[in-house]
């Protein structure tokens, strides 16, 4: 259809019309990003920015529905490999939901996922999990954890149904989504997804974590058995992986 446009403009300029004046193309480092520049998608996107730049963040976001919350970095904590994304203990981090791309340029986000539809979620998973406890309310005694994972090339070489049987009781190995069951009564967890949706060598998935500060060491068992290949061999798969733990101020 805009090729049929264009020839349509050019046939009638043929036709002994006014030409209009040029235009000069216009410098997109000379006026501002507006909010209309966001494009539209049809994914729900989580960014990450650091906190220095939440007033610009806001700017481009302005009169568009979304959501954001506000941290402060308590500790950054390597799990496996080195950590592709430095954040500083004590900075400010904020975490913004919005069904639009973020575009190039400054403010760049450090971490960035979309929210898909659950894999290797059964029926009975959604209805065992129905129950899980929302995130709690914001304040001194709110941890939040964002963990990055990246898993290696031999897992993604895995046949779908051979990755799926990881999740799935098997072998005497409980499978990951039993082992997070029994603590969604006490940790709120929400999965966005990096492969595919964006490009970045650092990480496959953003596994993102809240709960009462009373329950860290129920979060710590839980991280435990997920990290211990006896009980859970999918871990075997992960090549990167680290922690950045917070308080949630907002």
């Amino acid at each position: 259809m805009r090729s049929i446009m264009l020839l349509g403009c050019v046939a009638v300029v043929g036709c002994g019309s006014r030409t209009p004046p040029p235009v000069a193309p216009a410098d997109p480092e000379a006026r501002p990003m507006t909010p209309a520049a966001v494009p539209d998608s049809a994914w729900m996107w989580m960014y990450v920015f650091d906190g220095r730049h939440g007033a610009a963040v806001g700017e481009r976001l302005a009169g568009r529905p979304h959501t954001t919350w506000e941290y402060r970095v308590d500790r950054v904590a390597p799990v496996r490999g080195t950590p592709g994304v430095a954040v500083e203990p004590g900075a400010t981090l904020v975490r913004v939901e919005v069904n639009a791309a973020w575009p190039a340029g400054d403010p760049a986000p450090l971490f960035r996922g979309v929210v898909r539809h659950h894999d290797y979620t059964s029926r009975a998973d959604r209805e065992a999990l129905a129950g899980s406890r929302p995130p709690p309310p914001a304040g001194p005694d709110t941890v939040a954890v964002l963990i990055p994972v990246r898993k290696s090339a031999a897992w993604w070489a895995l046949p779908q149904d051979e990755r799926a049987a990881h999740f799935r009781e098997r072998a005497g190995h409980p499978g990951h989504t039993a082992i997070g069951a029994g603590y969604a009564d006490r940790v709120y967890r929400k999965l966005y997804h990096t492969r595919y949706a964006v490009e970045t060598p650092d990480h496959d998935f953003l596994t993102y974590f809240e709960f009462e500060r009373a329950h860290e060491p129920a979060f710590d068992a839980l991280l435990a058995k997920l990290r211990d290949p006896a009980v859970n061999p999918e871990w075997g798969y992960v090549d990167r992986e680290y922690e950045v733990r917070m308080t949630r101020t907002r």
